[in-house]
């Protein structure tokens, strides 16, 4: 009887283990909960031979399919996020049941600090940008959105201490210092949070429509563009928002947030981008609601606006809620949301503005803008310049221009973080100021192919760098040498030809 039990006991077991394999087949994981790309099933065979990291991809393609994850998932967060208050499905639950991004967490407690050579290339960076739309007659504006844990901090947990300084600190206090125009939209916040009801979603990492009005509006006065500002405006209350941290405590289920819904006629308008739309108000709030779906690239045209000027406008998911608001505004409007900023694309005359979530602050630094670099002379480098021994110099002669990059030691000491390139043969010298970004998706892509045997492909988080795409027609055809300069230090480049 006890070894008829045992074998019952241990059939039921393996049938119970089987049922979700039994399942995969009928049902479907749900992208959109996941918020990311789920992992592809793996090959036995890669890049001409067996592939040895088989096992570890498949159960990774098996974890992300598993029937009933989602419902499992809501119930741990159930379990973890609101009964126990531990940080759980990258969401930590706080006081009064409001939910924060566990990415925010490093910004809330300074463990993820820039370097000063970080801080210099922030600030850099924008100078860049801005020296190149202004010299197109336009103007630039640089947004960085609070993190909600950096203007609600009474509802973080207990056990999280915010330093009193982080990133975003530092690179406000860095941004005047190299003339970049910026808005500090933490502090506009700070100014309004005491409002009733609050400006952030309770389960959302994003602000609601009160607060996205009332950024547009710190951001219109801030670039100077004629707008309405909407203050006596009413608003509907409709509890209706599925917040995307609730999305991630609860795949299925969860709770809906509180939206304001301004009652404002907004003009008429047209999509240019995405092309076909017949329905302009339909598409608009398509994307104006929690579904962030297919909005990278918008381009609208207003005739009725109440300004003429047009906007050009890197964003990410914070942007979404003021679109009605910067269509209202501009006769033409572009909003990009990218990591990468096309700024060569950006019309003459226009309005730039660069928005960005505290969170994502290392993307302003992690690739280099689409711009060219600007031709400079002698009298922008350091004095007292002495040769520093060699770099190993990429360059990638593309059709849209020449791009040179590489990385520098994070511990040199750049002087005011700018870095230039001096490009020069017995007949002809170019001098270029760079971006000081150290790209370390394309060093590590340049390893991997044999072309790079200097850095490894891990450990460059941090390190100095340098990305310059030289234009096709500023350099006539030759053989040439290449310096890098930054700080005191004259750096060895090796040669390039331009054909």
């Amino acid at each position: 009887m006890k070894k008829s039990f045992k074998i019952i006991y241990s059939v039921i077991f393996f049938v119970v283990l089987c049922i979700p394999l039994a399942l995969m087949p009928f049902l479907k994981s749900d992208e959109q909960i996941e918020k990311r790309e789920l992992t592809a099933m793996p090959s036995f065979i890669s890049e001409g031979s067996f592939n040895t990291s088989f096992s570890d991809q498949f159960e990774s393609f098996l974890n992300d399919r598993i029937p009933f994850r989602s419902q499992l998932l809501a119930v741990t967060g159930l379990i973890k996020g609101e009964l126990f208050h531990n940080a759980t499905s990258n969401v930590i639950v706080g006081n009064d049941s409001w939910l924060f991004y566990e990415e925010e967490s490093p910004d809330y407690l300074d463990t993820n600090a820039f370097t000063d050579n970080q801080v210099k290339a922030f600030a850099v960076t924008l100078s860049l940008i801005e020296e190149r739309v202004e010299s197109q007659g336009g103007r630039f504006l640089f947004v960085p959105v609070p993190n909600k844990s950096s203007v609600y901090e009474e509802y973080m947990p207990a056990n999280y201490v915010r330093a009193d300084v982080n990133n975003l600190t530092r690179v406000t206090e860095a941004m005047p210092q190299y003339g970049v125009s910026f808005l500090d939209m933490r502090q506009v916040l700070r100014d309004h949070k005491d409002s009733d009801p609050a400006i952030y979603h309770t389960r959302d990492s994003h602000w609601n429509y009160i607060g996205a009005q009332i950024g547009y509006v710190a951001i219109m006065d801030a670039i100077g563009t004629p707008h309405d500002d909407f203050s006596n405006a009413t608003y509907t209350t409709r509890c209706d928002w599925r917040g995307d941290v609730d999305k991630l405590l609860y795949p299925t289920g969860g709770y809906m947030d509180y939206q304001y819904y301004y009652d404002i006629e907004h003009d008429n308008f047209r999509f240019m981008l995405p092309r076909g739309v017949t329905d302009q108000q339909a598409q608009l709030e398509n994307f104006m609601s929690d579904l962030e779906q297919g909005d990278d690239n918008i381009v609208t045209s207003n005739p009725q606006a109440s300004s003429d000027r047009t906007l050009y406008m890197i964003r990410d998911s914070f942007g979404r809620a003021i679109l009605p608001y910067m269509i209202d505004s501009y006769t033409a409007a572009t909003f990009k949301r990218t990591d990468i900023p096309d700024v060569n694309a950006a019309p003459e005359g226009c309005d730039f503005i660069y928005e960005i979530a505290e969170r994502n602050l290392i993307r302003v630094i992690a690739k280099a803008p689409f711009m060219y670099a600007p031709a400079r002379d002698d009298s922008a480098l350091p004095a007292n310049l002495a040769a520093a021994g060699t770099v190993e110099t990429m360059v990638n002669n593309e059709g849209y221009g020449i791009k040179i990059y590489g990385a520098l030691d994070r511990d040199l000491d750049m002087g005011d973080g700018r870095v230039h390139v001096r490009i020069y043969s017995d007949d002809a010298s170019y001098l270029f100021e760079a971006f000081p970004i150290c790209e370390d998706v394309l060093l590590t892509e340049d390893v991997n192919s044999g072309r790079n045997t200097t850095y490894g492909t891990e450990g460059l988080d941090g390190t100095a760098g340098f990305s310059a795409l030289i234009a096709p027609d500023a350099l006539a055809k030759g053989d040439y040498r290449i310096e890098i300069i930054t700080g005191s230090s004259v750096f060895d480049g090796g040669t390039i030809t331009v054909s």
